[in-house]
């Protein structure tokens, strides 16, 4: 079948051309200006499969692939155009960002024998095809939740692979919970009430959450030095992704309370904890030292944050007084404008003054403060609402992995794609972007992480990325089963809904999907 049938996500604009396919051959070489590093990462993906040289150059030729930077090229930041001849490949965009998107849609133009990961005598042989693509929203981020359970840098990498292809632009890492802190913060040159800044990661980094029906039950611990999150941020960014960091205040809030005596009323520190309980835990807006320790940690993490973004949390903060929520988020907010970043918080944060511009998180409970700042007050609003991105609800209810807090699960690939993000009265200029959260009380490495994420965030990437008006759930749903193949050739763990007809079984041997039943769950391993 013609590969333009199973791009993901949808592009604006695509029309078949009349005249020869293109076919990439040995001779190929791959055309573009010096300092675009997506021409490396296309190389070296078509080396891998098809054992060709294709030398990268500055000049083209016939039968080459060119990949082109114009000034005066239109149609925003991100977008391009994709012209494909039986003489070559033309790939254009003002920005690299733009050319990185339409190198992941030349990618899935292949035939998914370009996945291989060994050279074959495959048949390289691509559509000839005009595209015009750009995203609707300009944000379309995934968030990582390594604070129950520990990511480590090359596991991040990973899934930064595998969510680029699909055009996702953000990753948001919940850094600090109440199980763990997994940030280093430097001891400061001035720290006038003697804070242990030490111990967040001595202490802090050792914890994990514990869920019983969990494999294994307890979380991996570790921690992030501040060269790690930069190496994080680096890799991201040769990958068309900004690193969205966030210390969750005032509540969840454990660790910090169990590795700095000070932060607690009566100078004691709190024992860690295991549980996966939230909303029980508080600064204290009493404390001077509170502010003094959130005013460094979060000016520290500015500092080694190349994104514009500092997430300072403000959820399920419940055993916190409304009038000290107030005060508190209120001066956290002050310290985190002031660091430079643009402040972004959960919609519970909408409650406070927000400077111009700050980004509220909406993912549940009351949408008036969210609708109102975005109206009054030029906020802008990054959509997660619970029942149709959280990508850590389970499949089904003996499903091994996941959790079912949400009303309306057990949840599929269908309920995070058949949602529209402009509703309650917002609008598309309200809309920074879309946000799939996979919480990790249940999650112990990333093949159970892409078994929850897949399909599921594929749904969000088209949901963030390509209009209403070329979006359709039944064409989707046979575009989904043809990208089957292509994951798994990569390796990537994915759920096998059993609506959707499967180019390719998944990875996980430990789920077997009947075409007419809910999936069925076997032994799961560490």
């Amino acid at each position: 079948m013609n590969t333009t049938d199973h791009l993901i996500p949808r592009p604006s604009h695509v029309a078949l051309l009349d005249g020869p396919a293109y076919t990439l051959a040995s001779t190929a070489r791959i055309a573009a200006d010096p300092g675009v590093p997506v021409a490396g990462q296309l190389a070296a993906l078509l080396r891998r499969a098809t054992g060709f040289e294709l030398p990268i150059v500055q000049e083209t030729h016939p039968g080459d692939i060119t990949l082109e930077l114009e000034e005066t090229f239109d149609g925003g930041p991100e977008a391009y155009a994709l012209t494909v001849t039986g003489s070559g490949v033309m790939l254009s965009a003002s920005t690299a960002a733009g050319l990185f998107n339409g190198v992941q849609t030349l990618r899935q133009l292949f035939p998914a024998t370009i996945e291989d990961t060994e050279p074959g005598n495959g048949s390289w042989v691509i559509p000839a095809v005009e595209i015009a693509d750009a995203p609707r929203f300009a944000y379309r981020g995934l968030m990582l939740d390594v604070a129950r359970n520990f990511f480590t840098v090359d596991e991040v990498k990973e899934q930064i692979d595998v969510m680029t292809q699909f055009k996702f632009n953000a990753l948001h890492l919940h850094l600090t919970d109440d199980q763990a802190w997994r940030i280093e913060i430097l001891e400061p040159v001035e720290n006038p009430s003697g804070l242990d800044y030490a111990n967040l990661t001595a202490l802090g980094g050792k914890g994990a959450v514990e869920v019983p029906t969990a494999v294994p039950v307890r979380g991996n611990s570790g921690f992030y030095t501040q060269q790690d999150f930069r190496e994080i941020q680096a890799y991201a960014a040769t990958k068309n992704v900004l690193v969205v960091p966030e210390i969750d205040l005032p509540g969840h809030v454990n660790a910090a309370l169990a590795a700095i005596p000070q932060l607690n009323p009566d100078g004691q520190a709190k024992p860690m904890s295991t549980t996966a309980e939230v909303g029980w835990s508080t600064l204290n807006a009493d404390l001077p030292t509170t502010y003094e320790f959130v005013r460094e940690v979060l000016s520290q993490l500015a500092a080694i944050t190349v994104g514009p973004y500092l997430h300072i949390g403000g959820d399920e903060a419940h055993v916190t007084t409304r009038e000290h929520y107030i005060a508190m988020v209120q001066e956290f907010v002050r310290i985190g404008a002031h660091t430079g970043k643009t402040v972004v918080g959960w919609n519970e944060y909408a409650a406070v003054e927000l400077p111009q511009g700050a980004v509220i998180q909406y993912w549940h409970g009351d949408f008036a403060p969210t609708l109102q700042q975005a109206e009054q007050n030029a906020a802008k609003v990054v959509m997660s609402p619970a029942a149709n991105s959280y990508l850590d609800q389970k499949y089904s209810s003996d499903s091994p992995v996941g959790l079912e807090w949400v009303e309306g699960g057990p949840f599929t690939w269908s309920e995070y794609y058949n949602w529209d993000p402009a509703q309650g009265g917002l609008q598309d200029h309200h809309i920074l972007g879309v946000e799939g959260p996979l919480w990790s009380e249940t999650v112990r490495n990333n093949q159970q992480a892409q078994w929850l994420l897949y399909p599921r965030a594929v749904s969000l990437a088209e949901v963030a990325w390509s209009g209403p008006e070329v979006r359709n759930a039944g064409d989707f749903r046979r575009r989904l089963g043809a990208l089957g193949e292509r994951l798994a050739k990569q390796g990537v763990a994915f759920q096998e809904a059993p609506d959707v007809e499967w180019s390719a079984a998944s990875t996980w041997p430990f789920v077997v999907a009947a075409p007419s039943s809910s999936p069925k769950y076997g032994t799961i391993e560490a």
